[in-house]
């Protein structure tokens, strides 16, 4: 753990121990954060077993034998709704997104209305824009009118996961966008380990959980404002659940049951702060 820290925070280039300069020499520049290579860390996480896609991750389970429905799974958050600082508000739209796609075939008319006011009251709070808003409302004017299936329901609300929010600009903040993600990812890897807890399952987790690729794509975005600011509580406890889910997903060896229980753990931990 304590080498993944380092390797994640380091700048390049060696630090080495030099005679003091002599007083007429400006100090050297601190060196530059390397760029990261989002597109290759993005099709890395694309190619991984378990992607930052609820309906892709409900497919992933069924494709490994548990029949337990995620949706089923899905607590009462007692979210509130009312934070709207950034960082908070794009992980906390992530889980309800996810909550959302995960519930659109089974869920109550007046429960998915109201689960897709909460989405939109988050994309509000990020400033996702006139358009984001007026798609949301007339979703959910044509589910109350029965104007529209569930099925053509969950194609239009998986195209705005996957499509539609990566491409807004949430006025200029690059980082809304992956923070939204990482809501939807942590609770489709919530709801992953509860529904392997329920099977009894561990070898599905070797499968749906072991993927590194994914939890890099998410912590290089949460540490993007750098060192010297410092996070908010919901980030700062993101970030270090990113760093143990990294931990467990690179195990050589197979999870055993107090691993899926800690994926639980950490991911409940970051979940209740929302």
């Amino acid at each position: 753990m304590l080498v993944l820290l380092i390797s994640l925070f380091a700048c390049t280039g060696e630090v080495i121990t030099a005679p003091e300069p002599a007083p007429t020499e400006a100090p050297a520049a601190a060196p530059e954060t390397p760029d990261v290579d989002v597109a290759q860390l993005r099709d890395e996480a694309d190619e991984a077993a378990l992607v930052p896609s609820p309906v892709e991750t409900q497919k992933a389970l069924e494709a490994s034998g548990i029949d337990v429905k995620l949706s089923s799974l899905i607590p009462k958050h007692k979210f509130d709704l009312d934070a709207n600082d950034m960082d908070h508000a794009a992980v906390r739209s992530g889980v309800l997104l996810a909550d959302v796609l995960l519930t659109v075939k089974t869920a109550e008319t007046k429960e998915l209305v109201r689960r897709l006011g909460a989405v939109q009251k988050g994309m509000n709070q990020l400033n996702g824009g006139s358009d984001i808003d007026a798609m949301l409302e007339d979703i959910k004017d044509r589910l109350k009118a029965d104007a529209v299936t569930r099925d053509e329901l969950l194609k239009e609300l998986d195209e705005l996961s996957g499509a539609v929010i990566p491409e807004l600009e949430f006025n200029g903040q690059s980082r809304v966008v992956p923070l939204i993600e990482a809501g939807s990812w942590l609770e489709g890897a919530n709801l992953v380990a509860r529904a392997v807890q329920s099977a009894e399952k561990n070898d599905a987790a070797e499968k749906l959980l072991k993927s590194p690729a994914v939890v890099d794509y998410f912590i290089e975005y949460v540490k993007t404002d750098g060192a010297d600011k410092a996070p908010e509580a919901v980030t700062k406890k993101l970030e270090e659940s990113l760093i143990e889910l990294k931990g467990l997903a690179e195990k050589t060896e197979p999870l055993t049951d107090a691993d899926i229980d800690r994926v639980v753990e950490v991911t409940n931990a970051v979940l209740a702060l929302l």
